[in-house]
């Protein structure tokens, strides 16, 4: 294997680099009719596992595009960090994310009899969340099935509907990310004044919303952007929160996220305080599917896509090209936090009345606006809502 067997986790200085935001922005700017949702985490962290199983060009690649040793002085320290992330969100009953991620090889016959490499697989497992399985790939009912099965129900349910392998390839690699954050709030919403207002997205639409007339928040209004942004903090963790950020204009999400591109939200983060707001943001649910294949090709990752991809220190098969890199993310945001609820029908509801007061701090998200779940320095996912 490339990496040396890592020790137990230990403190790691955190460096974030801007890889899953750039894959963000390049599907939301093509999505722009349609709520979305990325990891930045769980594709980081996937790929540099992927690394430590890799050798020569297809290392090298990987290694430059994560400045691998830019951020870490070792391979163990690198593996540390990450295991350090993961369990900061799947650790907490009350807080935490739920992932099924999967490295799946389609491997020759000839070759089944040997299996993934042992250290790799314990790796993957004890540091990444992360399970390498050989299947065969090209039936692809079979595979749906055991996707539905054995890796979507844990998450809810559900199917992946994009499955894309190369009936000419003999051996490759298939990535499958699969998350759903189950959360609360520090501060939870009151069901008795989430009521009926209008969201001005595609189409203006009367949808339930949540409502506090002064929360005590994280609260910044960034004139440089036009908009205005809150952090919703999550019970049990002093740093994983909800940072939203609002358009002052109604159709000005497009702008935002073109300047939001260039931007370090840890950075604009620091320029919030704490204030008594008046919140109004929708209920929504996100289950959103893509792939992240073109993504990574228009960042330039190459050789991992190549038939000559080296992953030897995965399989003895060696050259196992990715053959796509899905992921399937589901947020469910309600009174108490994020996670699964039975939905009410909107007669339930009675229409949110709003006083005005000039003196007041306000975040009435009732057009498009722009997400990101973080920790102090990672993102672990980042969206936008523009639709009901």
């Amino acid at each position: 294997m490339s990496a040396e067997t890592p020790n137990p986790p230990g403190p790691v200085e955190p460096i974030e680099i801007n890889l899953g935001s750039e894959i963000y922005h390049s599907i939301a700017s093509t999505a722009i009719d349609e709520n979305v949702i990325v990891s930045p985490l769980l594709l980081e962290a996937t790929l540099a596992l992927l690394y430590l199983g890799s050798d020569g060009a297809t290392a090298e690649e990987l290694q430059q595009k994560l400045q691998l040793k830019k951020r870490f002085p070792s391979n163990a320290k690198m593996a540390n960090f990450y295991a350090s992330e993961l369990a900061n969100i799947t650790g907490d009953p009350d807080t935490r994310i739920q992932l099924q991620n999967r490295v799946l090889l389609q491997t020759p016959p000839t070759n089944s009899s040997i299996g993934i490499a042992e250290d790799f697989q314990k790796i993957a497992q004890t540091y990444f969340h992360v399970t390498a399985e050989s299947l065969d790939l090209q039936q692809t009912e079979k595979l749906r099935r055991h996707i539905s099965e054995q890796i979507l129900a844990s998450l809810g349910g559900g199917n992946w509907q994009q499955l894309q392998v190369d009936s000419g390839q003999a051996a490759q690699i298939l990535l499958l990310l699969a998350a759903r954050l189950q959360s609360k709030w520090f501060l939870p919403f009151s069901a008795y004044r989430t009521g009926l207002y209008d969201f001005h997205g595609g189409s203006t639409k009367s949808v339930p919303m949540l409502f506090d007339d002064d929360m005590f928040v994280k609260y910044a209004e960034l004139r440089d952007l036009n908009a205005r942004a809150i952090e919703l903090p999550y019970e049990h963790s002093d740093e994983l929160a909800m940072l939203l950020i609002l358009p002052n204009q109604r159709d000005g999400l497009a702008e935002l996220e073109r300047q939001l591109r260039s931007q370090d939200l840890g950075a604009l983060q620091q320029r919030m305080q704490m204030e008594g707001v008046q919140v109004l943001l929708p209920k929504f649910s996100i289950d959103f599917e893509c792939s992240l294949r073109q993504p990574l090709k228009q960042l330039e990752f190459s050789d991992i896509f190549a038939p000559t991809a080296n992953f030897k220190h995965l399989h003895s098969s060696a050259n196992l090209p990715i053959v796509d890199v899905l992921q399937k993310l589901r947020l469910d945001m309600n009174e108490s936090g994020s996670g699964s609820e039975s939905p009410q029908p909107a007669a339930a509801y009675k229409p949110i009345v709003i006083s005005n007061s000039s003196r007041q701090k306000f975040f009435r998200a009732d057009h498009p606006f722009f997400f990101a779940i973080r920790g102090e320095n990672v993102t672990y996912l980042i969206g936008h809502v523009v639709n009901f």
